[in-house]
């Protein structure tokens, strides 16, 4: 069994918006701290919300959802959303379920941190 691994969420708030490093699995037993963070930004018009998602290690339909919720929230607010250092695999699921339009043009992370130092079982 492969161990979870926790939710960080580093906040950094600049000029034109928000920066949030998301790290660790974004899943159903934790989306709900994203979910806050997102709930206690304040978004003005023409605002950034830039999700650095290179350490997010895993995400489960419920961190899917939870995207596309701050996509809804960053639009109500007129402002715009950007994903960074997107995992490959996340990217192909994003586009796979049809929500990778949502979030404009991504980056992409080379690697993804859940294959370094492991072993297909």
């Amino acid at each position: 069994m492969i161990p979870e691994r926790p939710l960080t969420i580093d906040h950094d708030q600049r000029t034109g918006g928000h920066h949030l490093v998301v790290t660790g699995d974004l899943d159903y037993t934790n989306a709900t701290e994203l979910e806050q963070v997102l709930t206690d930004l304040h978004l003005d018009a023409g605002d950034t919300l830039t999700l650095d998602l290179g350490h997010l290690e895993f995400c489960d339909s419920t961190g899917l959802s939870t995207l596309i919720a701050a996509h809804r929230k960053v639009d109500r607010a007129g402002a715009r959303i950007a994903l960074t250092a997107v995992e490959p695999n996340l990217a192909r699921v994003m586009e796979i379920t049809g929500i990778s339009h949502l979030f404009g043009p991504q980056t992409t992370s080379a690697t993804s941190p859940a294959d370094e130092g492991t072993t297909g079982t």
